[in-house]
């Protein structure tokens, strides 16, 4: 039973009004405090948040893992009896009863994933959860505009006349209306950097040249990609020396990511790896403030914007981070095969991962890294001929029919279901023909379901392509699945109006996205 003294003093803060991020800090305290009189708790992590989110991490992945009847290992089954009643009592014992999967997922995760500056201004003007995940969006989107909003305590709204009004306090705003003023923004900033671009037009060769070499590509493809003589790029290594030398001077002396991109015609991703230089993943982690999940669902609010081109079904750079985490290790060689925007590339730079990319579209001028290829399923080859293989695998293909319209012509998009199937069954061969013995597949897809305007019970799974098929095909090529990870697509395209279409037909939309990760199980 819970020590009586320790929740004589803690239950009258937990009555008082305290902000939300203030709230989940003293939950925290009271779980780590009464886990902490197990000697063999207090050595998962430094800080009670590390202890108790590392805890709470590895017991709900093991509940996950048994729940779908996999089996787990002895020293994990004993992890869970040894703790799991012990937090259950903790949480059932709190001022406030929660459940600890759902403080895990929805409240523990502000500490985790929310900057430290956004976490100080929450509890200084009091705003609840969702609020605050709204100005961490607004945090990266613009610093200077969080900088103004949490400086005045309140959002600036214009009139017609584009005069400022008296607006309410921050916390008088929905989470909802925080979000969307940071959407307005992140709109102009796209279109200002489209801008940008536009002038821009090309990268310089020079830029194009370190993107390239610190992706790993030979320098032969190097040259005939931006038909070049090879001797001039090892001239152009010598200049780039000295630009990483100056970027790294710029950042130590505090000048922001953006402006160093700017200022050298280069993308912020070839930044951020110079600056990452000596870097452990989790200190890259830490510096693009991106919360480091511990478990196997994925889900990301939005894109990281700073990462990869506007692309239809862009994923976010986040995802690409976890993949690399923890089935890669630094210099290890990624193989993207449909690149799209360019999410894994600039991600692969930022993590000082090498990574070879290939897509039907052909954008020389802003992608030198892309390199054009065409998976032709009538005659399928090998897009590079070094004998090179890779250690990781990335295939983000088309989910089948879905977003169609919005790829090129020529794309799996536009293939019959029988074709769309055939064609993954000779890659995955294929794939597998070309890998290490112990290469890992990285498959992301989504269930498609012909769910339009149709009552759940009266779809034709004719239509459907599940992922478990996907993760029959795979296993019958010779690959062996080792993970499922959910990622799930964000809710926020289904509008209200449509929610309550869906709810009059009884029709079941999709969100689920899953990745599958494959062992080239070659012995």
């Amino acid at each position: 039973m819970l020590y009586r003294p320790l929740f004589a003093l803690i239950r009258p803060q937990m009555r008082c009004n305290l902000s939300a991020i203030e709230s989940i800090e003293a939950t925290t305290e009271i779980i780590d405090v009464e886990m902490g009189k197990n000697p063999e708790y207090l050595t998962v992590g430094k800080t009670p948040i590390e202890r108790v989110h590392k805890l709470l991490s590895k017991l709900h992945s093991i509940r996950v893992s048994k729940g779908r009847g996999s089996q787990v290992s002895k020293e994990a089954e004993a992890l869970l009896h040894k703790f799991v009643q012990q937090v259950e009592l903790i949480f059932k014992n709190l001022p406030k009863q929660l459940k600890w999967r759902s403080f895990l997922t929805h409240d523990l995760i502000l500490l985790i994933d929310i900057p430290l500056k956004v976490q100080k201004a929450s509890v200084k003007l009091d705003l609840n959860k969702a609020q605050t995940k709204a100005l961490a969006k607004l945090e990266q989107v613009s610093g200077k505009a969080f900088h103004d909003v949490t400086q005045k305590d309140c959002i600036p709204l214009k009139n017609q006349n584009k005069l400022l009004l008296t607006t309410p306090a921050l916390n008088e705003f929905s989470a909802r209306e925080i979000q969307a003023f940071a959407e307005d923004i992140e709109k102009t900033n796209l279109r200002n950097q489209q801008r940008i671009d536009t002038a821009q037009c090309e990268f310089p060769t020079q830029i194009k040249i370190a993107v390239m070499t610190r992706l790993g590509l030979p320098l032969v493809r190097i040259a005939r990609r931006l038909n070049i003589h090879r001797e001039t790029i090892s001239k152009y290594a010598q200049k780039n020396q000295r630009l990483f030398k100056k970027i790294h001077q710029e950042f130590k002396a505090g000048t922001a990511i953006p402006d160093i991109a700017e200022k050298h015609g280069a993308p912020q991703s070839l930044v951020w790896s110079v600056v990452f230089q000596e870097k452990t993943d989790l200190e890259r982690f830490k510096a693009l403030n991106w919360g480091l999940r511990a478990w196997d669902n994925l889900y990301f609010n939005d894109v990281d914007h700073r990462f990869g081109d506007p692309w239809p079904g862009r994923i976010p750079a986040q995802l690409v981070a976890h993949i690399l985490f923890y089935f890669t290790r630094q210099n290890d060689l990624v193989l993207d095969l449909m690149a799209g925007g360019g999410v894994v590339s600039d991600t692969c730079l930022a993590f000082n991962r090498r990574c070879w990319s290939f897509d039907i579209s052909d954008r020389v001028k802003t992608r030198p890294e892309i390199e054009p290829f065409v998976w032709d399923h009538k005659n399928m080859s090998w897009p590079v001929k070094d004998g090179k293989k890779p250690d990781l695998i990335f295939f983000g293909p088309p989910y089948f029919k879905k977003m169609a319209a919005h790829y090129m012509k020529g794309s799996i998009s536009d293939f019959s279901r029988p074709q769309y199937l055939n064609f993954f069954k000779t890659v995955f061969t294929l794939l597998r023909k070309h890998s290490k013995p112990f290469t890992r597949m990285a498959f992301l897809n989504a269930d498609y379901r012909d769910f339009q305007g149709v009552a759940a019970l009266d779809e034709n799974p004719d239509n459907a392509i599940l992922m478990l098929t996907y993760g029959k095909l795979l296993e019958t090529c010779g690959w062996k699945v080792t993970h499922l990870l959910d990622c799930p697509l964000s809710t926020e395209r289904f509008t209200g109006t449509m929610v309550n279409r869906m709810h009059e037909k009884r029709t079941l939309g999709v969100v689920r996205r899953t990745l599958i990760i494959g062992d080239a199980n070659i012995l």
